[in-house]
C-alpha cells in the first residue's frame, strides 16, 4: 500500500498501467477536495428542533452542509413506528414470575423494558433508566442485571395493567419541558415534518440515520435492534430517497462489540466506529493526539458542550488545517432545547470561524467526507501525454452507484502553459494555471470512472 500520493516521472503511455493508490505523469488526486489542507463535517444528533429553526439558516447564509443524524419517529407522517418484536409482553411476564433472569433470557427481557419506559412511559416504570442495564450486560453479569430487572418485573406483574407489543399507530405521547425520567432529547412540542427534511436535502444537507426511537441498542436483543435500524432506514428510505441510506449513528454514542456487526453491516458507515485501515478514528470521548497517528486519514470526533470554550473549539479546527485531518463535529442541543445546548450566538460565532477559512478547509457532510477518502485510497490515475494536451483517466474499485462523488485532481504543466481547458464528457471549462516553486499545475474535479478527461493547452 502507497501512503505517500508522490508524482510518477513522465514514462510511455504504454506502461501507465497504474496500481491503486498510483499517480502518474504529474497527475494525483488531492487528499481533500479541491485540493484543500483539511476538512471538517458538522454533524448533529437527535434532530431537537432548533437544529432546523436555528442552525440551518446560519449555516446556509455561510455555505456550509450539515448531516443531521435524526430520529425517524419523531417526525409527523412517519409510518413505520416503535414495536417490540418477539413474544407477547404479557406472556414474558407471567414467564418471569417462575422463570428468573438468565443468561438466555436477560437480552429478551431487558429489551421489553427498555421499550416500556422509553417509548410506552409506563408509570411502574417511572425513575427507571435502561443505560443502569448496559455494563451488566456488556460483563455477561447476569446476578446484577438480575438485581435490577427482578423488582421491575414484580412490579409490572402487580401493576395489573395489560401491555401491548404494538408497533404504535401514532407517535408516543410528548414529554413535557424538564422532564428527566428518560433521556429525551429535546423539547418536542415544535414538530418536524418530512417536507422540512427533503427542503433541507435539497439546499445540500445530509439527513441520517439514528434509528426510530433514540434507541439504547446494547441493552436488546438483535430482533429488536434490527427492527429500529431497518424499520427507520425504510422509513427514510420512502421519505427521503437513497442519499438517506449512507451514514447512521446509533444513540448514546455507544460501543459495543456485540452491536458494531449489527449496525455497520447495514450501513455504509457507522459514527460510531471507524472501521477503514487507512484510517485513524478517534471518537469524540477520545483523548488520543491526532497529530502522532501514521495513517493517511484521521478522523478526529468532537462534541462541543454548553461549558466547552470557544477557544477549544477554535483550535479543533486550526489543528486540522495544520495536519491535514478530518475534523467531525458532533453537535446536540441549541439554544436551549437538547442535550448540552449551544447558544446561537456561540453557533454563530464558530460558524463564522469556520466559513472565513474555507479557502483552505473543506466543508463537507459526513457522506462525503467518507467517500471522497475512500475513493481516494481506492483509486488508480493514468495520464497520457500529447501535444499539448493531457488524456487523464481516474478509476475506482468501489461500488459505482454508491461511490459517486467526483474527485479533484493535480496535473502539473509544462512551463510554457498560461491558461488550460478541461473537458469530460459534457463537461467543459477553463482552468486557471496555479504556480508551485517553479512548477505550474491545474486543479480540476473529475468523474470516476468516467470517460477520459482532456486537459489541453490554451491560447493566451
Amino acid at each position: 500500500m502507497i501512503k505517500n500520493h508522490l508524482f510518477i516521472a513522465a514514462v510511455p503511455a504504454l506502461l501507465l498501467t497504474a496500481p491503486l493508490y498510483a499517480q502518474s505523469l504529474g497527475s494525483e488526486v488531492t487528499k481533500w477536495q479541491d485540493g484543500k489542507d483539511a476538512c471538517v463535517s458538522i454533524t448533529y444528533d437527535d434532530s431537537s428542533v432548533n437544529q432546523f429553526r436555528v442552525a440551518i439558516p446560519l449555516m446556509n447564509e455561510r455555505g456550509l452542509p450539515g448531516t443531521f443524524f435524526i430520529i425517524t419517529g419523531d417526525i409527523d407522517g412517519s409510518k413505520y413506528q416503535p414495536a417490540f418484536i418477539g413474544r407477547p409482553i404479557m406472556d414474558i411476564l407471567r414467564e418471569s414470575e417462575k422463570t428468573p433472569t438468565s443468561k438466555e433470557n436477560m437480552l429478551e427481557r431487558a429489551a421489553m423494558l427498555n421499550y416500556l419506559s422509553a417509548v410506552l412511559h409506563v408509570p411502574e416504570l417511572q425513575g427507571f433508566r435502561a443505560q443502569s442495564l448496559q455494563r451488566p450486560i456488556t460483563r455477561g453479569d447476569v446476578t446484577a442485571l438480575a438485581a435490577i430487572v427482578e423488582p421491575l418485573l414484580a412490579k409490572l406483574r402487580q401493576s395489573g395493567a395489560a401491555y401491548s407489543n404494538g408497533p404504535l399507530k401514532t407517535a408516543p405521547a410528548l414529554r413535557e419541558p424538564g422532564d428527566t425520567s428518560a433521556d429525551w432529547p429535546g423539547d418536542r412540542r415544535y414538530h418536524l415534518t418530512w417536507e422540512e427534511m427533503r427542503r433541507h436535502m435539497a439546499e445540500g444537507h445530509e439527513m441520517a440515520n439514528h434509528t426510530i426511537t433514540h434507541a439504547l441498542l446494547p441493552v436488546m436483543n438483535e430482533a429488536n435492534i434490527v427492527y429500529e435500524l431497518e424499520q427507520s432506514k425504510k422509513e427514510m428510505l420512502e421519505q427521503l430517497g437513497p442519499k438517506s441510506q449512507f451514514s447512521v449513528e446509533a444513540p448514546f454514542g455507544i460501543d459495543d462489540p456485540r452491536v458494531k456487526d449489527v449496525v455497520a453491516s447495514r450501513f455504509p458507515i457507522t459514527r460510531n466506529w471507524v472501521l477503514d485501515d487507512f484510517m485513524t478514528g478517534i471518537l469524540r470521548g477520545g483523548r488520543t493526539d491526532p497529530t502522532t497517528s501514521t495513517k493517511e486519514y484521521v478522523q478526529w470526533q468532537r462534541g462541543p458542550l454548553a461549558a466547552t470554550p470557544l477557544t477549544e473549539m477554535k483550535g479543533w479546527v486550526d489543528t486540522s488545517l495544520d495536519h491535514g485531518i478530518w475534523l467531525v463535529l458532533v453537535i446536540h442541543g441549541i439554544e436551549g432545547v437538547g442535550w448540552e445546548a449551544l447558544t446561537t450566538e456561540n453557533l454563530r460565532t464558530y460558524f463564522d470561524y469556520i466559513a472565513a477559512r474555507k479557502p483552505r478547509l473543506w466543508v463537507a457532510t459526513y457522506q462525503d467526507g467518507a467517500k471522497y477518502a475512500r475513493e481516494r485510497h481506492a483509486s488508480a490515475v493514468v495520464a497520457k501525454p500529447g501535444t499539448d494536451r493531457i488524456e487523464v483517466t481516474v478509476t475506482h474499485s468501489l461500488d459505482k452507484k454508491l461511490y459517486d462523488l467526483p474527485l479533484t485532481v493535480k496535473t502539473r504543466l509544462p512551463a510554457d502553459w498560461k491558461l488550460a481547458h478541461f473537458q469530460q464528457g459534457p463537461d467543459a471549462r477553463w482552468l486557471p494555471v496555479h504556480h508551485e516553486g517553479d512548477s505550474n499545475f491545474v486543479l480540476y474535479r473529475i468523474t470516476p470512472n468516467g470517460p477520459p478527461a482532456v486537459v489541453e493547452k490554451a491560447a493566451n
